[in-house]
């Protein structure tokens, strides 16, 4: 569909301008990356159409072949960006099996050269059929290559456009939003004629795992402020132990109460207005509510017994809390939910065992508690209401204790005992997918959740005291590159000294190479087209890597210092990608040559080409051994109503095939551990996030290896299997992190 580039699209509360590419929500930009800008402008060019995934594949990425993974991304960017719910979207619908469609109302203006603005369409979209997201996925295989879009950059924040008022004229204010766009475009020119686009020199990795408090006192009980922007704890650094805040970065400690006795355990309403807390100032624990500078403390509960760790409701109108109340056991204690102000205390938990330390689902659903009525302390869910009770851990033997739930309502994270000293896990919020997120001799205890997800913060004593640590939410990473570029595929080579990636920090994707702790990065592709998915060769002598030009992907090959590159595969137009070298030398890839995507192999030197597989089987990767090849490709059979992506082993003759992993959402880019009893693996969740996996080659041991609410992927195995690469955008763009096994 041909439009002038000259087009404002108006969408409440949104405007698009096709010329200056900028998206502004109510006069201000809204930050997205160029491929994001360009999947929108063109649903909106085709408003109340659907749009196939084709067709938008090959506007947004008119040059290049791109796996269906990038559309999802942009569409998720897009969804985050719009505040628009996949499962009653405003603005853009999921068409089962088809693709998208732009649905909002909308006014379309022409910006004429006079600098007259004339609208010349107003399109009300009429949704035919509702389709939520659960029937999307179930509906269609929807998992393929998580590799984000070659080109995609972090958007530039553009200087903000002023609100104009609602009493304007309407053309009047178009008009001057117009001129705002331009000025905008000009900065974001001149901004990227200041930024240099040579390589940005990486002395060091960088830790995920911060310290925020240090001094001879007792740090303990963080909670994160659902802004972000401040940390509440507690700390006996005064005498007895207080509630303090201070910024994230652990700067600008303040003192909020200051009492003769003890105030303990600061939780934050969900308005950011007010805090929690228990105190002992009264003569046994109470709980108490403050404003959140400290001012207007107000006692909530008034009994004799000890009521402590409270919890809000995420609407801020309850409050959950554990008391000993009515009960001669003074270590019986149950869950209790009262109104805000104090009123109106209900047991809901009743059991002659401990129950204790409750925390609230974000959706308000569910509560998640402590109790020992197995004989071992066990992390509970049960409804609102205390109802549907359930263990789970029920399957450890080890004390488990502090449950808190993630912002986004799909994880647990919890306390413990094991091996003598108190750790924290994350699992799933059904139980599954246990992932041991700290691991040292110290007791690491009581986290709180960043309120995007991504981070935990915790005490421990790691120091010989309590102080305040923040880390990723798998625990320690280290991250090794730290560019506003995205930084894609890393592999190790043979010996483990180095790691080869891919990067658009030059303008283009094209291959570099660092030591393995970041330090000495080299670029050694410079090519006019894009260059991704380096593979060291098992003698580390050479490189494979595909390259796209002209819309088309093949296999190259270089030397490890970049010189002497050729081309490998030489068929007009097929696309060969995923290049991997076997054990004795050739490499295996993906092609569509026969039709469909398979797995190919063929000599170092691009000869004796032969197709292993007639399944429909995909990015290949091939144990140390030589024996066993694993890969994806849809599963046998339904899983909860879909043919997922699923990983598959088979022999490297391409017999005995057998899936290994049989669960919703698909599975991507296998990666076998260098011992061969294991494979790493991408699990995408319906274009919303994705983390990396790891299972038996037998299909057993599953095993969860990251937990952030972004997109983790593209693993890969150090040599000696202690570590593993992958890429995230966690901090906002892909980069490399590493993260350590054992």
């Amino acid at each position: 569909m041909s439009t002038p580039d000259n087009q404002l699209f108006e969408f409440e509360p949104f405007s698009l301008d096709a010329r200056g590419g900028i998206l502004l929500k109510d006069g201000a930009t809204v930050p997205l990356t160029p491929r994001a800008f360009q999947t929108l402008l063109v649903l909106v060019q085709h408003a109340t159409d659907v749009v196939d995934k084709d067709q938008l594949m090959k506007e947004v990425w008119p040059d290049i072949f791109v796996e269906e993974g990038n559309l999802s991304r942009n569409i998720y960017e897009l969804r985050k960006a719009l505040g628009d719910d996949p499962a009653k979207p405003r603005y853009i619908e999921t068409i089962p099996k088809r693709g998208y469609r732009f649905i909002a109302p909308m006014k379309v203006w022409v910006v004429k050269a006079s600098s007259t603005v004339s609208p010349i369409s107003q399109t009300t979209a009429t949704v035919i059929e509702k389709h939520t997201f659960a029937r999307v996925v179930s509906d269609a295989v929807e998992g393929t290559d998580l590799q984000p879009s070659l080109d995609a950059v972090t958007a530039a924040l553009l200087p903000a456009v002023a609100q104009r008022k609602r009493s304007i004229n309407r053309a009047a204010a178009v008009m001057v939003i117009v001129a705002g766009l331009l000025l905008a475009a000009i900065g974001v020119f001149l901004y990227l004629k200041r930024v240099s686009v040579s390589p940005s020199r990486v002395t060091h990795a960088k830790s995920t795992l911060v310290r925020l408090t240090n001094n001879n006192a007792q740090d303990t009980g963080p909670s994160w402020s659902p802004d972000g922007k401040k940390i509440a704890f507690t700390s006996n650094r005064d005498g007895k132990t207080e509630i303090y805040l201070m910024d994230v970065d652990g700067s600008n400690v303040l003192r909020l109460t200051n009492n003769l006795t003890n105030d303990d355990f600061p939780r934050w309403s969900p308005d950011n207005h007010k805090i929690l807390f228990h105190s002992d100032r009264d003569g046994n624990w109470e709980i108490y509510v403050m404003d959140a500078d400290g001012s207007n403390q107000t006692r909530l509960t008034m009994n004799s017994a000890d009521d402590r760790a409270p919890s809000w409701s995420p609407d801020g109108k309850r409050v959950a809390f554990a008391s000993n109340r009515g009960n001669n056991n003074p270590y019986n204690f149950d869950i209790y939910v009262m109104d805000g102000d104090g009123s109106d205390a209900t047991r809901i938990v009743n059991d002659p065992e401990y129950d204790a330390d409750p925390s609230w689902s974000p959706d308000g659903q569910k509560i998640v508690f402590v109790s020992g009525r197995n004989g071992n302390f066990d992390v509970y869910e049960m409804n609102a209401d205390g109802s549907g009770q359930r263990s789970l851990t029920a399957d450890n033997s080890k004390p488990d204790i502090w449950p808190i739930w993630s912002p986004n309502g799909n994880n647990i994270a919890f306390v413990r005992n094991t091996e003598g000293n108190e750790q924290i896990f994350v699992m799933d919020a059904d139980g599954g997918n246990l992932m041991r997120v700290t691991n040292n001799a110290a007791n690491n205890s009581l986290p709180s959740w960043s309120p995007d997800g991504s981070r935990l913060i915790f005490p421990t004593d790691h120091d010989g005291n309590w102080e305040i640590y923040v880390t990723s939410v798998e625990g320690e990473l280290s991250r090794l590159t730290d560019d506003s570029a995205d930084d894609l595929a890393p592999d190790w080579s043979p010996n483990g000294s180095k790691i080869a990636f891919s990067s658009n920090r030059a303008g283009k994707q094209h291959i570099y190479i660092m030591d393995a702790d970041g330090s000495a990065l080299t670029q050694i592709t410079n090519s006019p087209s894009e260059d991704t998915e380096p593979a060291w060769s098992p003698d580390g002598k050479h490189i494979a890597f595909m390259r796209a030009l002209n819309g088309k992907q093949n296999i190259y090959v270089m030397n490890a210092d970049g010189s002497n590159q050729s081309r490998l595969t030489e068929d007009p137009g097929f696309n060969e990608t995923s290049p991997k070298w076997v054990p004795d030398g050739r490499i295996v890839f993906t092609s569509n040559r026969d039709g469909q995507r398979e797995i190919y192999l063929m000599g170092a030197d691009g000869s004796n080409v032969t197709r292993l597989t007639t399944i429909g089987a995909t990015q290949a990767a091939w144990s140390k051994d030589g024996a066993r090849v694993t890969f994806v490709r849809p599963s046998l059979e339904k899983v909860e109503d879909a043919f997922w992506l699923q990983v598959f082993v088979m022999d490297a003759d391409g017999g005995n095939i057998r899936m290994i992993t049989k669960t919703r959402n698909s599975k991507l880019e296998p990666s076998w551990s260098p011992d061969g009893t294991a494979i790493s693996f991408t699990v995408e969740k319906m274009g919303s996030m994705a983390n990396i996996f790891q299972v038996g080659s037998d299909g057993g041991n599953l095993r969860r290896l990251t937990a952030g609410p972004t997109f983790d992927g593209r693993s890969a195995y150090s040599p000696d299997g202690s570590k593993l690469a992958f890429v995230s955008n966690r901090d906002g763009n892909p980069e490399i992190y590493v993260k350590r096994l054992r």
